[in-house]
């Protein structure tokens, strides 16, 4: 995958909705946060804008567990709490189907971040990444 031409990033972006509807939510998840690390592990992708006492501007789930509702500010924690269970119900490859969102939406380009192995995932989003057949 060296190059996503705006039909091949169309393609897969459909796909990844049908597939993970998920990923078109908006206070959460990677529509919510610039693309790039979680701020605290700085290893997964972030999905979950915080707004707490820790300073991390957008946490990986696993990050946001540790820090619990203290990610969030006072003021947020119903947010936080919301935040919380929404990323406790990501299937196991969420951080692949984000690295693949954020590469339909042209927020990273291919190169710039590690494919994920595409190998067992759902077959709408690898035939989304296949050539449309030549005409």
């Amino acid at each position: 995958m060296d190059q996503l031409t705006r039909d091949d990033r169309t393609r897969l972006k459909a796909a990844l909705l049908t597939v993970a509807p998920w990923l078109g939510a908006h206070e959460v998840g990677p529509r919510a946060v610039d693309a790039g690390p979680c701020d605290a592990c700085g290893e997964t992708p972030r999905l979950l804008p915080t707004c707490g006492p820790a300073g991390h501007e957008a946490l990986c789930p696993a990050c946001a567990e540790a820090a619990g509702i203290d990610a969030w500010c006072d003021g947020h924690h119903d947010e936080g709490r919301a935040a919380l269970a929404w990323a406790a119900r990501l299937p196991a490859r969420w951080a692949d189907l984000v690295v693949l969102w954020w590469l339909a939406t042209g927020e990273v380009r291919p190169g710039a971040t590690s494919v994920p192995d595409l190998h067992g995932l759902p077959a709408p989003i690898t035939a989304a990444l296949r050539p449309p057949p030549a005409r």
